[in-house]
């Protein structure tokens, strides 16, 4: 089985299905600041094509979230609320953080940049006023396509590479990943 077909291996979800999540995730997002008034940590999977969740993508997020949880235990960041989803849709979890909003996007947006996989994860941060923090407002770069060094939202927009070429570069990389923390070379916060 190659990469694309292993990665499309479960329940395709329609595109309403989408924009019904992305409401429903805006919606906890609000109830969370209003009710924390603390920065929020959002996260999700980047997954192209109409499969967004299986065992492989659960186990992308689980890594993403470890990851997450460590940046924070280094940094002496608490969080007071956390909520985790888990829908065709795909992988989400959310968390109050008692931490400084732009160390927090900082930090998060790093480890997208360093860790393997961070290019498939989508760790948003929402401030206490309810402002999603862009890495351009820190003076970081754009986030670089899967499969060429170009910036990803115009390669997604034009839609530059097919999907299997897509899902065979994110098999490649989760194989990979995972072949080294099984040999005990996992990636180190």
């Amino acid at each position: 089985m190659n990469g694309a077909d292993l990665l499309a291996n479960g329940l395709p979800v329609t595109l309403e299905a989408m924009l019904h999540a992305r409401d429903s995730r805006a919606a906890r997002q609000r109830q969370a600041l209003d009710c924390y008034r603390l920065p929020l940590i959002s996260f999700s999977l980047v997954v192209p094509g109409a499969v967004k969740n299986s065992p492989v993508w659960q186990r992308v997020a689980e890594y993403a979230l470890q990851e997450i949880a460590a940046v924070c235990q280094q940094m002496e960041w608490v969080s007071v609320w956390e909520a985790r989803t888990d829908a065709p849709t795909g992988p989400e979890w959310m968390a109050a953080v008692c931490a400084p909003a732009k160390a927090l996007k900082r930090h998060l947006a790093m480890l997208e940049q360093q860790h393997p996989l961070g290019r498939l994860w989508d760790i948003d941060v929402i401030d206490s006023d309810a402002r999603s923090l862009s890495r351009r407002e820190l003076g970081l770069t754009a986030r670089q396509c899967l499969i060429c060094l170009q910036d990803a939202h115009v390669c997604a927009r034009g839609r530059a590479h097919s999907l299997d070429l897509l899902l065979d570069e994110i098999a490649r990389r989760i194989d990979s990943y995972e072949r080294e923390r099984s040999d005990g070379k996992a990636y180190a916060s």
